[in-house]
């Protein structure tokens, strides 16, 4: 058996498995204090007791009958005994059936067979349930002053207890015997019988948040050979935890451990999540990168550059532009970034007018705030087009009809587009410059991309909700992001293409580093011309319409008719030639590709 004053004198034994007589040996320890202190408590006791505020009603005792049975059910009977006439119109006790730990997880009980009764008559209690409480309503006029019995049972009280000194696996019963009541207890004792002695025995008292050890606590004893408690003074609200430890053999544990659910443990960096997170993220990587080796690398260092166009030497000084394969503008976007884009489409109008198919017309302003408009007028050509390019000319400018202002062609060109871009690609498949089609090979990935994305959110979802695994969601949802943006990579070139691409950055930097003067300079604007539709798409443009405008041979005379593929009202000059082809390349591209 083991008071409040037993903690003072050490040879007490606190869990009472047996009892031992303490040696007849005083705690010394400051005489004088001890001297007052046992004065004051002997002053307090002849004094009557406090009463209980008239608003709060007192139990006089409650007393509990418990038993823990082989198969872990806790069995508890709770005796309420009222002085007459203090009794409340009803009695409530607020049973938790949850119990939080500090790791983001929680016990749930079973508590079961509630029933209330008067000298064996049923009182028949209210009882109701939520989440995390039963409580029990009796209406206390029914038991005519009777004392009042309160049974239950509780299953998943008996959690894992560790293992004994000498290696036996031990249930740890922790259970409030006495919690939740809408009255004062003025004495509060019992028992909880078990199939075998207990190994230890624990008692704590008082309001939630500030237990305190019980008045007295024992087990194993002669006088009380099981778990028994006593205690004063339970406030209204209050609890009687008893705690007791046997052999699992006896008792097996029965917990109920489940997840707390908070998004600090669905996103849990403790180190498995973590290294779980990491694991997938460096696995997911690698299987990323394979899976762009083996399906959008091109790695291919033996493929030579194919010859697209060079400036071969006629003379000393003079080079000519010569285009060595059969290798259009529109082709040259498409193979260096897998994509028909406007410039891409651009570039082909503007060599169908330097080879002939077709005449740039600058109209004069209509008014002083009028910007540039052009028309584009058929002309008779047999150079051979390819089956995009003859879409595009039917489309800009049809053969049996008029020259349309640039400014009006925008809607009936578009619906051009989707035709002139399926022709393309079609084209430089059939080159063999692309294994597939690059336009269905990209939608492919990007489909099997965002259904992968779908696949991570959902799985995000589910980790979130039901697990500790949120970092594995965002690993997924960043992998998936990933396999988004190899999508555009996919399209993969032949050793064919490759030697393409590898000749178009050849030809790139000629653009942009062959001097600009060397042309023949009695065919210069025929030469200059040639090149401009290679650098609209390559680059190197400006310096070569800043090449075209210097080779002008008669500076302050109009030149309106000086070249065969743009014409201009009659005051112009070829100095107007750079700001009036960029001014058509943004008209073009606007209308082609705008919203009229």
């Amino acid at each position: 058996m083991l008071s409040r004053d037993d903690r003072r004198c050490p040879w007490r034994d606190r869990l009472g498995e047996t009892t031992r007589k303490a040696p007849p040996v005083r705690c010394h320890r400051h005489h004088v204090a001890s001297a007052v202190l046992v004065l004051a408590v002997a002053g307090l006791a002849i004094l009557p007791a406090a009463p209980a505020r008239a608003e709060d009603p007192t139990a006089q005792s409650v007393v509990i009958a418990g038993s823990v049975g082989t198969d872990g059910v806790l069995t508890m009977q709770e005796t309420f005994t009222f002085a007459a006439g203090t009794a409340p119109a009803q009695l409530v006790q607020t049973i938790a059936t949850t119990r939080s730990t500090l790791d983001y997880r929680y016990y749930q009980f079973t508590v079961a067979g509630v029933k209330a009764s008067a000298n064996g008559t049923d009182l028949g209690a209210t009882v109701t349930a939520d989440k995390s409480y039963q409580v029990i309503t009796v209406d206390t006029a029914k038991a005519a002053g009777a004392p009042i019995v309160i049974s239950y049972t509780v299953t998943g009280a008996d959690a894992a207890g560790g293992v004994a000194e000498d290696g036996t696996a031990l249930t740890s019963v922790s259970w409030p015997v006495v919690q939740g009541l809408n009255v004062a207890v003025q004495d509060v004792s019992g028992e909880v019988r078990t199939p075998g002695p207990t190994r230890s025995v624990d008692c704590q008292s008082g309001v939630i948040g500030g237990l305190q050890p019980c008045q007295m606590w024992a087990s194993g004893t002669h006088d009380y050979p099981y778990p028994s408690f006593t205690d004063q003074g339970l406030p209204a609200g209050g609890q009687v935890v008893l705690s007791f430890t046997l052999p699992s053999s006896l008792v097996p544990v029965d917990q109920d451990l489940r997840d707390l659910w908070t998004l600090g443990r669905a996103f849990s960096a403790t180190p498995l999540p973590l290294g779980i997170a990491l694991g997938a993220l460096l696995l997911g990587g690698l299987l990323l990168w394979l899976l762009w080796r083996s399906a959008g690398r091109e790695d291919d260092p033996g493929v030579a550059p194919t010859t697209i166009a060079s400036f071969v030497p006629i003379g000393p000084g003079e080079s000519h532009f010569q285009v060595q394969a059969d290798i259009r503008p529109g082709h040259i976007g498409t193979v260096v970034d897998e994509h028909v884009d406007p410039v891409d489409i651009t570039a082909t109008l503007l060599d169908l007018a330097m080879r002939g198919h077709v005449q740039i017309t600058e109209l004069p302003p209509s008014g002083p705030r009028a910007g540039l408009d052009w028309t584009l007028k058929r002309l008779p050509c047999t150079d051979e087009l390819a089956p995009f390019e003859k879409t595009l000319l039917d489309a800009v400018a049809p053969a049996d009809g008029e020259a349309v202002p640039i400014s009006k062609i925008g809607a009936p060109v578009a619906a051009a587009i989707p035709a002139i871009q399926d022709q393309l690609y079609q084209d430089v498949t059939a080159r063999g410059w692309f294994a597939r089609r690059p336009d269905q090979v990209r939608s492919r990935w990007h489909t099997f991309g965002w259904a992968v994305l779908a696949l991570a959110a959902v799985a995000l979802v589910l980790l979130v909700i039901f697990t500790r695994l949120g970092l594995l969601g965002l690993v997924l949802i960043v992998l998936a992001a990933g396999l988004l943006w190899l999508a555009h990579t996919m399209p993969r070139r032949t050793p064919a293409g490759v030697g393409v691409l590898r000749g178009l950055q050849v030809l790139s930097m000629a653009l942009q580093s062959q001097p600009t003067d060397q042309v023949p300079k009695a065919n210069a604007y025929a030469e200059i011309s040639s090149v401009l539709p290679y650098t609209v798409v390559l680059g190197g443009r400006e310096r070569w319409l800043a090449a075209l405008a210097a080779a002008d041979d008669d500076p302050g005379v109009p030149d309106p008719d000086d070249l065969t593929w743009y014409a201009a009202p009659s005051d112009w000059s070829m100095s107007e030639i750079p700001a009036a082809f960029d001014a058509f390349i943004t008209a073009v591209q606007g209308r082609l590709f705008g919203r009229d």
